[in-house]
C-alpha cells in the first residue's frame, strides 16, 4: 500500500489488532482467576483433582494476562509490535491446530469450536498482515 490513506487505515489496522487481543487476553485472565468455576464451567472444564485448579489458573489467569501486558508494551513501544504480530500469529496458528486436531481426531465438530477456529483463522490472516505490511511503513506511521 502505498496511498496515504492506505497507510494511515494500516497504521490504525495493526494497533487495533494489538490492542483488541490485549483486551481479550487480558478478559480471559481476569476471568479465570476472578471467576475460576464459573469461567471453567463455561468452557466444558471441570476441577477433577487437586493439581486442575493451579494449573487452570497458571495457563488461563496468569499467562493470559501476561501474554496481555506483553501487547500493551508492544503498542507502548513500537521497536516490538512487529514481533508481537508474529507471536500472535504463531499463537493463533496453535490454537487453531490444536482445535482441529481434536475435532477431526477426539471431539467431532461443533458450533463452539468452528467458531473459534474460524476467529482464529481470521486472527492468524490479520496478525501476518500486520506483520508483513508494516515493514514497509515509515517510522513516523507508528507500526
Amino acid at each position: 500500500m502505498t496511498t496515504v490513506g492506505g497507510e494511515l487505515a494500516l497504521r490504525y489496522f495493526g494497533r487495533i489488532y494489538l490492542a483488541g487481543n490485549a483486551l481479550i487476553f487480558a478478559f480471559v485472565g481476569l476471568g479465570a482467576l476472578l471467576y475460576p468455576q464459573a469461567f471453567a464451567a463455561a468452557i466444558g472444564i471441570t476441577f477433577n483433582t487437586s493439581a486442575a485448579m493451579p494449573e487452570f489458573l497458571a495457563t488461563y489467569g496468569g499467562f493470559m494476562l501476561a501474554i496481555a501486558v506483553v501487547l500493551l508494551i508492544a503498542q507502548a513501544l513500537r521497536r516490538y509490535r512487529r514481533v508481537a504480530y508474529a507471536a500472535l500469529s504463531m499463537a493463533y496458528i496453535g490454537f487453531g491446530l490444536g482445535r482441529l486436531y481434536a475435532m477431526l481426531f477426539i471431539s467431532g465438530f461443533d458450533e463452539r469450536n468452528l467458531l473459534f477456529f474460524f476467529l482464529e483463522v481470521v486472527m492468524v490472516v490479520w496478525g501476518l498482515f500486520c506483520y508483513r505490511e508494516s515493514r514497509w511503513l515509515p517510522l513516523q506511521h507508528g507500526h
